[in-house]
């Protein structure tokens, strides 16, 4: 049986592109070719990416099946991220996520590439 830690640590969400980037690049994938792949413009891709356009659920899924990353998680990246940048003042909250266990070691992964606080 888990158990629920009351006291979740506090992490800075981070736009899914963020995530999505350095993966592209340990895999020595051009987001040109990574365009090609997924079937949208290269600009589109590039915007993604960088943040200055939001994860579709269509993209993510596409994402998911061309290298892996789970939708579910870039998504909740997306939603978390939409929801820190309306808090007013920047005013970090805490935020209890569950992760099923089978993408628990990506989460882990993502946690050390990004510095996140994350109790397990």
């Amino acid at each position: 049986m888990a158990t629920r830690n009351e006291n979740p640590a506090p992490f800075l969400a981070v736009h899914p592109g963020m995530m999505i980037k350095p993966e592209l690049d340990e895999r020595g994938i051009s987001q040109k070719e990574f365009a090609k792949i997924l079937g949208t413009q290269p600009s589109h891709l590039s915007e993604v990416l960088n943040g200055k356009r939001p994860l579709t659920t269509e993209l993510a899924v596409k994402i998911e099946n061309a290298i892996g990353l789970p939708a579910k998680i870039l998504l909740s990246a997306q939603t978390q991220y939409e929801l820190e940048s309306t808090v007013e003042d920047n005013q970090h909250e805490t935020v209890a996520l569950t992760i099923p266990v089978r993408d628990r070691n990506l989460l882990q992964e993502l946690v050390r590439k990004f510095g996140w606080a994350c109790v397990f």
